[in-house]
């Protein structure tokens, strides 16, 4: 009796079509059998569907079926006249290996006559409810007319559903609704139907549905992927050809999503290639119909239950992360900080009484025009922070002219940046020497350049050295930022520095001040700087943390969903945790690092070998750059700057896969850096990175400029590692080598203080 009730379950959540095919094996005597393999709570079936035909089920606890493929075979044949159809089919034999491995035969055949067989060998993964798959696809015989083909591996949900039923996960591409992001981003219209993405673009070739109703997640992964392809591999006409060897991961959109991969990676119903766009446009790929020819991938999937979408996001992250775990660079940190600091000394320049670095150096080390050296204060400029880096180490080593050249940076902002409201101007050119009127006081720009005085001036009163005019200037922005704090504790993004007028009402930047103003409550212990904090750090816990929001960050590509903006909440959390002490900014602290962290590649894609137009070294890997923004093409090493962070979350947690993000942030992000004489970046300055670059086609093509803010996130993390935990060097393997006590009170001591000299 039991054993029916539990039928009647399963079938009441079945579709019509799979409803009618019960209904007809039962009439016709055939029962439903199958072979389970069991992961976790979540068993993979295949199931016997009569006459020779088997198909796979996937269902929580082997009651109720969540995904489902009676059609596991999936080919799209091209023809020669360049139409193209899909054919299916199921398995047409099963075979029980040792250790609960399975193998499943099939074969599909084109009207032309084209034989494509598949071999399909299942099994549990080393992950606690992961199972793999590894497919052999190859061209048994060849049909006349039949000229390329790809295949697809997918599951479909068992059950009717729509698009609002669900939350997604593609990184670097869709969070949640996708709700912040551009109309031109991939995956902005919920309504197409194909959202096939290129692996080459995702941090991580993963793609996931969380089910908001019951919290279903199904999520699958390209195991083992290749990636590769060639020069040439470009545009959006049909392109056969063998050597490409990465999918696209992703889903169809129907009343039953359609879930899982394609290969090779035909990308749409949107596609990045020749820039985004809202118009629904394929980039279309497909391998030869070749006597012979063979495709091989693996995916792996995975069913769990999960309580709400970051838990699903962090648990599936982190899951394929420890299937793929990737290798971590070997890099000499200390000549890496000579290098950057030689970069500072080699550049600054004085400029009729003003002082700085250009805004950007073309890779070879040549300034290509005078009008390159502009003094942005923080975000893409870092004038402060660079400051703070050269009074720093002419300090540390007494230097006097290292020491000079940051005073002077510091000198011209404090002097000419601050308006008697005490709003800051924040870009400057010396040719011909003006303030740029056009450009507005931003709130980001504000928070990296006052936290660069602020580090500048306690650097120098640790020294001995008192600054009075510097802490006045950061007192004084921080009391025209009392005037304008909204009532729910935000602040607006941009205002007018001539007339104090609002330009932008976003707010999405108000984690950016609260770094600032939680050293100087720090330096000062004023507490009107506390309390401005507090209702700020409220707005951002509501807005960011509970809405999952992280969008705007970057100052020049404001409202979108995009890394920078978790890379100033993840900063503002743990500042305000360090003022607090409370769980709950840890928490927020925590979220906001799973998030950020599915933004940086971490598995290896291949570049070509041959392609003169790359700025990205061949020889290198990619993994540690990380994507700029949703609706973006480009990538760049800004995550570097949080390496310092991360290793903090993981001293918190004790989670081992922060502790290998950390120092996968700290390394490998050092791989677009010339720093190494004895495997030299032809064409790249001594100490020179690029500023971006595409990871996805056209691959390692970028910015053939070098921009001096890189420097401040390269060493900024560097300094702390090596200040906080007092050792010799830059490399948190030092640190992990300190006894655990020494290790926690030393982090114990940063956090009550920052590190500050308190008045």
């Amino acid at each position: 009796m039991m054993q029916w009730l539990l039928f009647v379950q399963y079938v009441s959540n079945l579709n019509n079509k799979v409803l009618l095919t019960i209904f007809m094996l039962f009439c016709c005597g055939v029962s439903l059998t199958a072979q389970e393999i069991h992961s976790g709570q979540s068993t993979l079936s295949i199931v016997d569907l009569g006459a020779e035909q088997f198909g796979l089920k996937l269902s929580r606890n082997g009651l109720l079926t969540v995904y489902e493929q009676h059609s596991p075979l999936a080919v799209e044949v091209v023809t020669s006249d360049t139409h193209s159809v899909y054919y299916y089919g199921a398995y047409t034999s099963m075979e029980s290996l040792e250790n609960g491995i399975y193998r499943c035969n099939g074969h599909l055949v084109s009207p032309n006559g084209s034989i494509f067989g598949f071999e399909d060998i299942y099994q549990k993964s080393t992950g606690n409810g992961i199972f793999e798959v590894n497919r052999t696809v190859t061209v048994k015989r060849v049909g006349k007319g039949d000229i390329g083909f790809s295949t697809q591996m997918a599951f479909q949900r068992s059950e009717l559903s729509s698009m609002n039923d669900y939350d997604f996960f593609a990184p670097a591409i869709w969070y949640k609704e996708n709700s912040y992001v551009s109309d031109n981003a991939l995956a902005a219209d919920l309504n197409e139907n194909g959202f096939w993405f290129r692996e080459d673009r995702m941090p991580m070739p993963v793609f996931m549905l969380y089910q908001k109703d019951n919290g279903a997640t199904f999520s699958v992964f390209h195991k083992n992927a290749d990636g590769e392809t060639f020069l040439g591999e470009d545009g959006l006409p049909r392109i056969i050809d063998g050597r490409m060897k990465f999918a696209a991961m992703g889903m169809e959109n129907s009343h039953q999503p359609l879930v899982g991969m394609v290969y090779p990676g035909t990308e749409g119903d949107r596609t990045g290639i020749w820039g985004m766009s809202s118009e629904e446009r394929t980039a279309l790929r497909a391998h030869p119909v070749e006597l012979g020819y063979e495709q091989k991938y693996e995916m792996a999937f995975s069913l769990h239950h999960e309580l709400d979408y970051p838990k699903a996001l962090k648990n599936t992250w982190q899951k394929y992360y420890a299937l793929s775990v990737p290798k971590l660079y070997e890099v000499d940190l200390s000549e890496v900080y000579n290098d950057q600091i030689g970069v500072l000394k080699r550049y600054w320049k004085e400029i009729k009484g003003t002082a700085g670095l250009p805004f950007r150096i073309k890779l070879n080390g040549q300034i290509e025009s005078h009008l390159d050296y502009n003094f942005n204060m923080g975000f893409v400029g870092q004038q402060t922070g660079n400051a703070y880096l050269l009074i720093r180490e002419g300090l540390n080593t007494e230097d006097d002219e290292l020491l000079s050249k940051g005073e002077q940076m510091i000198k011209f902002w404090v002097d000419n940046g601050i308006m008697p409201s005490g709003i800051p101007r924040t870009w400057y050119d010396p040719y011909p020497q003006t303030w740029r009127n056009d450009y507005p006081t931003h709130m980001r720009v504000v928070g990296d350049g006052m936290s660069g005085i602020l580090a500048a001036w306690n650097q120098e009163r640790k020294n001995g050295r008192d600054k009075p005019e510097w802490l006045a200037a950061c007192k004084k922005v921080a009391d025209w930022l009392s005037t304008i704090q909204n009532k729910d504790g935000s602040f607006y993004q941009q205002y007018n520095f001539n007339t104090g007028a609002l330009v932008n009402s976003s707010k999405n930047n108000t984690s950016n001040i609260i770094p600032f103003l939680v050293d100087l409550y720090f330096i000062t212990g004023i507490q009107k700087y506390r309390q401005m904090v507090l209702r700020a750090g409220e707005f951002v816990f509501e807005d960011v943390y509970k809405n999952y929001k992280y969008a705007g960050g970057a100052a020049d590509n404001p409202n979108i969903t995009d890394k920078e903006s978790a890379s100033m909440a993840l900063r503002a959390f743990l500042a305000i945790y360090d003022m607090e002490k409370q769980n709950k900014w840890l928490d927020a602290a925590q979220q906001t690092a799973h998030f950020y962290q599915t933004w940086v590649f971490s598995w290896e894609v291949p570049l070509p070998k041959n392609d003169p137009k790359m700025v990205f070294p061949n020889d290198r890997e990619v993994t540690g750059l990380s994507q700029i923004a949703t609706g973006n093409n480009g990538a760049d090493t800004y995550a570097a700057i949080d390496a310092f962070n991360f290793y903090r979350l993981y001293l918190y947690s004790g989670d081992q896969q922060l502790l290998h993000f950390s120092k996968l942030l700290l390394r490998n992000t050092k791989q677009y850096m010339n720093w190494d004489d004895g495997d030299p970046i032809e064409g790249m300055a001594p100490g020179f990175l690029g500023e971006a670059v595409n990871v996805t086609i056209p691959r390692g093509h970028g910015v053939g400029f070098f921009l001096p803010w890189q420097i401040y996130n390269m060493l900024e993390p560097m300094i702390l590692i090596s200040d906080v935990f007092q050792i010799k060097g830059y490399d948190i393997e030092t640190v992990e080598s300190i006894s655990e006590l020494i290790k926690r009170e030393r982090h114990q001591a940063y956090s009550d203080t920052h590190g500050l000299i308190k008045l």
